[in-house]
């Protein structure tokens, strides 16, 4: 019996070291030892929910183990910041959340799930990254000149508009120009993302002239 529990214990660590080592070499915070531990201690907790649950046949195996999706929150809020207007880390703590998953899958004793689950995620993570990093290279550079009257809610219409369609500007700076403001722009995104940001800006009353280019 302590012989199952171990070799449960090393496949764990095994799963839990091929996410860790990708997100290693991403270089990213939660990397090889913080993903084994997660795989380990979700199982050996869904092992000891079983055995503490055989001891009381009252006693519902699954209460233990929910602490576990509600308790690994915490390691994934610690992993995300918000910086520049923009959240990072969404992904390591998506990956943590589906590393103590992967444990409690293995500790239940759904091995090939826990491992066709663990080739998903490491396909994902590397996969998609270079599939992001081509669409990446399909944006371009755009720099705005906006001429609004002189209504300073103009300006939060505008930025209305960038949050809308989820657009990070690089630059930003405001002008007073010939009884109004001159707002200009920079940010990267697609074409047709710029051409929707061209159509609503218009469509916002008190905005007199767009000038664009690329850069």
């Amino acid at each position: 019996m302590e012989i199952d529990i171990i070799l449960k214990i090393l496949l764990a660590a095994m799963l839990g070291g091929i996410i860790g080592l990708e997100r290693e070499l991403s270089h990213k915070e939660a990397g090889l030892r913080t993903n084994i531990l997660i795989a380990i201690g979700s199982t050996l907790i869904t092992i000891l929910s079983f055995k503490i649950a055989a001891l009381s046949k009252i006693a519902d195996p699954a209460r233990l183990t929910a602490q576990i999706v509600s308790g690994i929150g915490f390691l994934g809020a610690g992993a995300i910041i918000q910086a520049r207007f923009a959240v990072h880390g969404l992904t390591t703590a998506a990956t943590i959340w589906t590393v103590a998953a992967i444990g409690i899958a293995v500790g239940s004793g759904f091995y090939l799930v826990a491992f066709l689950v663990t080739i998903f995620v490491v396909l994902v993570l590397t996969v998609f990254k270079f599939l992001l990093a081509y669409l990446e290279k399909q944006k371009q550079n755009y720099v705005y000149l906006i001429g609004t009257e002189e209504k300073t809610s103009l300006l939060v219409d505008i930025r209305q508009v960038l949050t809308e369609l989820n657009i990070r500007y690089s630059s930003a700076r405001l002008n007073r120009k010939d009884g109004g403001y001159e707002f200009e722009i920079i940010f990267n995104t697609s074409e047709n993302k710029n051409r929707d940001f061209i159509e609503k800006i218009m469509l916002i009353k008190g905005v007199k002239a767009v000038l664009s280019e690329n850069l």
